[in-house]
């Protein structure tokens, strides 16, 4: 049965987040275009031609853009792995894990369900993981890279290994083309 409380994405939300090779709408503010948000990979496909900048941002300036771009429906999560595929499985485990870490300790409020695209393809409802490699900083978009570190689990079964993100760790950097608007 769905999930009433989940939003439907639209053509016109798809083609605001980047899905496999969809152009962009051009009802979109200019001022601010699409952010992008990715964690631990970044290529470069995802970057801007020519120049370009990098920066930290606090949490609390990550977690003003991301919102401020999920209000006006620009927010385009994507990744590296396809965290639908079986042998996926650690990589949506630590997808997970690192939404929690964000929710729990920076107040940062990423979902699973914002890296997925849901479309009609072939007539029937399909679900698929925004692919980071169509993630283009062009123009006034930009790019926020989380990265974090790990330790040992504490607790873990005999004779595994098992780690856990280390809060303290986590980092935020932003990708913008010089001459794009300012955060």
């Amino acid at each position: 049965m769905a999930d009433p409380t989940r939003r439907r994405v639209t053509h016109q939300d798809r083609d605001q987040c980047a899905g496999a090779g969809i152009a962009r709408t051009s009802g979109r503010s200019m001022e601010h275009g699409r952010l992008f948000v990715s964690f631990w990979h970044i290529g470069l496909e995802n970057l801007p031609e020519g120049t370009f900048v990098h920066r930290r941002l606090m949490h609390d300036e990550a977690n003003r853009l991301i919102e401020e771009a999920r209000h006006a429906g620009t927010l385009c999560c994507a990744s590296h792995d396809d965290l639908f595929a079986p042998y996926e499985n650690r990589e949506r485990r630590n997808h997970q894990k690192l939404c929690r870490v964000l929710g729990e300790h920076y107040g940062i409020t990423l979902t699973f369900e914002d890296f997925v695209i849901r479309d009609e393809i072939d007539g029937e409802d399909g679900s698929t993981i925004r692919p980071l490699a169509f993630a283009q900083v062009e123009g006034s978009d930009r790019l926020i890279l989380v990265n974090c570190h790990y330790v040992m689990a504490p607790e873990r079964k005999k004779g595994t290994l098992e780690f856990d993100i280390e809060p303290e760790s986590v980092t935020f950097h932003l990708f913008q083309g010089i001459g794009s608007a300012e955060p």
